[in-house]
């Protein structure tokens, strides 16, 4: 759903293609300077997404309008998946950006359980880092015996107050420190920037964009680069 700088009331709509994707565009008038769209032409754009069979969109950095979209029985697309399949890419790249050699370099993986995403990440980091800590309910435990077997990493369960860098993936508990978030907000990354092997086309928000790409096999994990950009302080303030 895109808001067009524009006036009346016509809702657009047409099938396009966009990074290989063919998506259902729908353009909502919202006003000259293409930011005040109105409730009705909103839900006349909801309603012609959900007769062509859509359950999720993409939109803009800054969409408004969400929860009304919610509301309509639309979602927006989920980048949480892809952030923790990338949290060890994610990891070393932040790593790199704060100057610290991963064979130094202790990283906390936190989460609810260990699902395939945190295993996959503790296999990757394992034998790069100094020591990995876990801080999981119940599974945590069985993960770091097989760390030391495996790995040879020293056991280090609930010991993330320590560490260099915590991952979170869902579930985990709130805590302090750096941490990178996978929740699926760019916000919970640190100022990392995932990026595909080619700039995005169009003006749609890039990280669901890359995510729905992912999901549909069009881009691979390994296709994903991590820009560095900018660190946040813990006040969440651009760190120049």
């Amino acid at each position: 759903m895109a808001l067009e700088a524009r006036r009346g009331w016509a809702v657009t709509e047409e099938v396009r293609t966009t990074a290989g994707l063919r998506l259902h565009y729908v353009g909502v008038p919202a006003g000259k300077a293409g930011r005040r769209p109105s409730r009705r032409a909103l839900e006349r754009g909801a309603r012609r997404l959900r007769r062509a069979g859509c359950r999720r969109v993409l939109a803009a950095p800054g969409f408004p309008a969400w929860a009304l979209l919610r509301a309509a029985g639309l979602r927006p697309v989920d980048p949480g998946p892809l952030c923790a399949a990338l949290a060890a890419p994610l990891a070393l790249a932040w790593l790199a950006r704060e100057g610290l050699a991963p064979e130094r370099a202790t990283v906390a993986l936190a989460g609810g359980r260990v699902d395939r995403a945190l295993f996959e990440t503790a296999a990757a980091l394992a034998p790069r880092v100094r020591a990995l800590a876990v801080e999981v309910p119940r599974e945590g435990e069985a993960l770091l015996r097989l760390l030391e077997r495996e790995w040879g990493l020293p056991a280090l369960e609930g010991a993330r107050g320590g560490a260099d860098l915590t991952l979170r993936f869902p579930g985990a508990p709130a805590g302090t420190g750096a941490a990178l978030d996978l929740s699926g907000t760019e916000a919970g990354l640190d100022g990392l920037v995932p990026a595909g092997p080619e700039e995005l086309p169009g003006t749609l928000e890039r990280l669901p964009l890359l995510a729905l790409l992912w999901e549909e096999g069009r881009l691979k994990k390994e296709e994903i680069r991590i820009q560095p950009g900018k660190s946040l302080d813990r006040t969440g303030q651009t760190n120049l």
